[in-house]
């Protein structure tokens, strides 16, 4: 019968995954220890759920063990979470509903993780690590250099320390123990009596529990024999050193990410981390190969292809088969933006359900220039254009977690009329100096709770709570963009992370801005006469060191804002910035197997 049952799931199987080696080669692999690049749009999540359900079936995952899941974010964590829930059953049979599998997998972010270890055991390192550490307020660097509440609980040599301790994670350099052990003793003594937590003391506090305590750490290797990680490729040093705690000679583990998509390296992810973890832990590395997003749009899929070749073999790459890049090009900033939104106008008219994003490498002078052409237009757009360290941005986020803790925290009434409640308070209540951000951030706010309510409606009210608290104490509320009303939205290029549009325009891919000045100022082809307006990318045989890995974290960042676009993505430059500098294509619209052609004729 037991033989039946796991013939039965493996023709499930083979049938949903029919044709991609490379997949089916994942989910049977006999490897305890599988690690798999996984580009955007090429089957990861039902890839990774079929490897869970097969090692299920087999008794690759013994009864009553569970499978502990984690991620960058606790909204990627829910959304694998449902995908497991609703398609595990289907592989397991209809004994296995989605409570049962909810009852086999843990899937959360890293602090949601670290906070249930410190509910539990917390008390272990000090009897001030109390059960309700999710009613501690969340703090970052920022707070401790700049919120005079939190400095005055601290003296200035404890305020430096912690600050020093913040830089070394955001350098991705790991503390030492000691380091480790002494910031989190400042947090307790100075911080955690006043009802303050750093966000950076919820990982450490949990590695200096399992470092201090060999049978908590002995439990949850136990009780998780299988660790998944996605998004692996952005885990942060602290985080790497987390896993490798509660990781033992038995774990079984599948990390899934990709190289070419970690954009995180200035707050503190990992270089190369998936060579290193698959060195480290003698993992099986697979290589997914099959682009779905994009199997019947050829010129995208080239696109796609020849960006990530460019990245594997160091730019020297055969340019004979040439991807089409669509461009606007304008003598200046108002001819480029008309161009494009011009373009968005013919698309909007001919689809009135397309989604588009313009998508800025960061905040500039340009993107007003964007706004007032498509007011012009009467195209009503959403303006997501936060950066992490705007006050009112952080403001905001504060005002909503305070509010929602006090509010709903105690009884954690997650309903659609608690919450629908909830935003009115904070519409009423709240108030700043930017009235165009703060409408932005009330819209941001509607749209989560519109999500949380019915897209959500059936996971735990637990998950509900920890997601909400998750979005507010990590500043996250971008994430929400995906669900407001506008089809047109404006955002930075990491705020886009994680989401997709029909289609995406790449503003101001020039030079000195896309690659940046850090790596512009050090290029040989800086201040080339060129014959046509765009740059190109000097040879690679004297890439080195830094310069090497800083083009190649910006090309990340490109294929990043590339592949947000389930259709087709534009981009566009000019030769005067708003500010009036001239300023050509970037070396990134010319590189080997890319070939601009012209937008409006397309």
């Amino acid at each position: 019968m037991y033989d039946d049952k796991v013939q039965t799931i493996e023709e499930r199987i083979l049938q949903n995954h029919a044709g991609d080696e490379q997949q089916l080669n994942v989910i049977f692999s006999k490897s305890p220890r599988v690690i798999v690049e996984a580009p955007a749009g090429y089957g990861k999540t039902s890839t990774m759920v079929s490897r869970l359900a097969y090692l299920y079936a087999s008794g690759g995952i013994p009864n009553p063990k569970k499978i502990l899941g984690l991620t960058f974010s606790i909204n990627a964590a829910l959304k694998i979470k449902r995908e497991v829930a609703e398609k595990l059953p289907i592989f397991l049979g209809e004994m296995d509903n989605p409570i049962v599998v909810n009852e086999r997998v843990t899937a959360t972010n890293f602090h949601g993780f670290c906070k249930s270890v410190l509910r539990k055991y917390g008390y272990l390192i000090s009897p001030l690590l109390k059960p309700d550490i999710n009613q501690m307020k969340a703090v970052g660097k920022v707070d401790i250099e700049k919120n005079a509440s939190i400095q005055s609980k601290l003296s200035d040599d404890n305020r430096q320390f912690l600050v020093l301790i913040e830089d070394k994670i955001a350098s991705a350099e790991l503390p030492t123990i000691e380091e480790m052990v002494k910031y989190n003793q400042i947090v307790i003594n100075e911080m955690v009596p006043h009802g303050y937590l750093t966000h950076d003391a919820v990982i450490l506090l949990a590695i200096q529990l399992f470092e201090e305590n060999p049978g908590v750490k002995l439990f949850y290797s136990d009780y998780y024999p299988l660790i998944v990680v996605d998004e692996f490729q952005d885990t942060n040093c602290i985080a790497w050193r987390l896993l490798n705690a509660i990781i033992s000679e038995k774990t079984q583990l599948l990390f899934l990410g990709d190289p070419l998509q970690r954009i995180y390296g200035f707050i503190g992810a990992v270089p190369n981390i998936m060579q290193l973890a698959a060195t480290q832990f003698s993992m099986e590395k697979i290589v997914l190969s099959e682009n779905y997003r994009f199997r019947n749009n050829p010129e995208m899929l080239k696109l796609d292809a020849i960006i990530r070749r460019n990245a594997e073999l160091n730019f020297h790459v055969d340019s004979a088969n040439e991807a089409k890049l669509p461009a606007f090009w304008g003598e200046n900033q108002y001819e480029e933006a008309k161009a494009t939104i011009s373009k968005i106008d013919k698309i909007v008219s001919g689809d009135s359900k397309a989604r588009i994003a313009i998508l800025f490498r960061g905040r500039n002078d340009n993107e007003a220039v964007y706004e007032n052409i498509l007011n012009d237009h009467g195209l009503d757009f959403f303006y997501g254009m936060f950066n992490d360290d705007d006050q009112n941005y952080i403001d905001f986020h504060i005002f909503c977690r305070r509010l929602f803790v006090s509010t709903i925290g105690s009884s954690k009434l997650i309903s659609k009329r608690a919450l629908s409640s909830f935003a009115e308070r904070i519409k009423n209540d709240y108030s700043s100096n930017d009235a165009r951000a703060t409408s932005s951030l009330f819209e941001l706010l509607d749209a989560l709770i519109q999500k949380v309510t019915i897209d959500y409606s059936d996971i735990p009210t637990e998950d509900k709570y920890e997601l909400l608290l998750d979005i507010f104490e990590n500043r996250q509320l971008k994430q929400a963009m995906e669900y407001v009303d506008s089809n047109i939205i404006l955002s930075t290029i990491h705020g886009a992370k994680g989401l997709e549009w029909d289609y995406v325009f790449i503003a101001d891919l020039e030079r000195w801005i896309f690659p940046g000045y850090h790596i512009c100022s050090g290029c040989t082809e800086r201040f080339a006469e060129l014959a046509l307006p765009k740059c190109k990318l000097p040879d690679a045989t004297t890439f080195a060191g830094q310069f090497a890995e800083s083009i190649l974290d910006e090309l990340s960042v490109f294929y990043v804002a590339v592949t947000r676009a389930r259709k087709q993505v534009y981009v566009s430059a000019s030769g005067k910035k708003a500010n009036n500098k001239a300023s050509v294509f970037s070396c990134f619209a010319t590189l080997a197997g890319i070939k601009i052609v012209n937008a409006e004729a397309e």
